[in-house]
């Protein structure tokens, strides 16, 4: 009876403990997600409240068909938590599940932190954030929409609940692209990031194209820089940009032309990661093992070095032990009393007892 009592007092604590707290204040982190994410992602009204943010989207009403395009977002007014985390949806409707843009033909070039997500989460000091989405328009022509979705916590947040705020449709009309309409191929994403310190050329590749030129530059840059551009075979071409270290991201614009077509496209951009670790695990092992022997071999010098000298000799006694043996033995047999009645026969006054005289045989009388 008492293990029962044990195990529902358990139960009881883990069910208010997992209903105590609804939101995720440290973010899940960038991905591809619907609006409701099953529920986990305060899709549901009981876990969520209105915020009172303001939400913009700057885009062109116009798009030809497989053409890349912009979707700028600005969000404001509103109060974020400590953590200063906003996550921002870009969906292609509001059903809850199945309005990821590329289910309604957007496909998602370059995310506001550099992936091809349509989820993600931005720190903003100012509770302020600006943010675009560079996509490929549907392939299909008519009208289409993009919606953003925004949730948030807030400073003083007792229900701990995600604040989630919303827009109505923009519309984009879908027009068919004109013939040779330089492009990029379908499929082609941005690179995420490079290693810190590589220079290794872009691989960009294109459609209804005989010019490309790529322009670059920092953020914060007002001035732009041309790059190196070769074609590599039909409709690829290698793009050469500088190299960025640490904690940095290089911006690029793509330009292609085709007679008397000229496609500018959106600036894209590349972040900068840490080199990554080269190597085999068995070589990983191989060295570990050498620098255990390296420091085996150290400690084994250091006892050599400061051991005293001449320390053999000093602890060889063995001309000692012998000596001093040699004297007990000596005295043993000079106390033992030899008896005529027991001829053969030593007496141990000491120890009392009899032992033999090593100078007759043994069982002489």
């Amino acid at each position: 009876m008492k293990s029962r009592i044990i195990v529902v007092s358990i139960i009881l604590t883990l069910l208010l403990a997992t209903s105590s707290g609804v939101a995720n204040p440290g973010g899940k982190g960038d991905s591809n997600r619907d609006f409701t994410c099953g529920g986990s992602c305060h899709g549901d009204p009981s876990l969520s409240s209105p915020s009172p943010a303001e939400i913009h989207i700057d885009m062109k009403s116009t798009a030809f068909s497989g053409t890349a395009t912009e979707v700028s977002i600005s969000v404001s007014g509103m109060e974020l938590s400590n953590n200063n985390l906003i996550g921002i949806f870009l969906l292609g409707s509001k059903n809850g599940n199945n309005d990821h843009p590329e289910d309604y033909g957007w496909q998602i070039i370059q995310d506001p932190n550099g992936g091809t997500s349509n989820y993600v989460e931005i720190i903003s000091s100012e509770n302020t954030v600006a943010v675009s989405w560079v996509l490929l328009a549907p392939m299909e022509e008519g009208q289409k929409e993009i919606f953003v979705s925004i949730q948030h916590g807030s400073m003083y947040n007792h229900d701990n609940k995600a604040f989630i705020g919303e827009t109505d449709g923009f519309i984009v009309n879908i027009e068919p692209i004109p013939a040779n309409y330089p492009t990029l191929e379908e499929g082609w994403v941005s690179p995420d990031e490079r290693v810190s310190g590589d220079s290794s050329a872009i691989i960009i590749r294109t459609v209804n194209t005989d010019t490309l030129s790529v322009l670059w530059r920092l953020p914060g840059e007002s001035q732009s820089h041309e790059a190196s551009v070769e074609m590599i075979s039909d409709q690829e071409w290698e793009v050469s940009i500088p190299a960025t270290i640490g904690d940095t991201r290089i911006e690029y614009q793509i330009i292609a032309s085709m007679g008397e077509f000229s496609n500018q496209m959106p600036w894209l951009s590349i972040g900068t990661s840490d080199p990554y670790f080269d190597g085999t695990s068995l070589g990983a092992k191989l060295q570990s093992f050498s620098i255990i022997l390296i420091i085996l071999g150290f400690m084994l010098s250091l006892q050599t070095w400061f051991s005293p000298r001449g320390f053999s000799n000093q602890i060889d006694n063995t001309n000692e032990v012998e000596e001093s043996l040699s004297e007990q033995n000596n005295d043993y047999w000079s106390r033992l009393i030899k008896s005529d009645e027991n001829p053969g026969w030593l007496w141990d006054p000491v120890e009392k007892e009899w032992v033999a005289d090593p100078n007759l045989s043994r069982g002489e009388q």
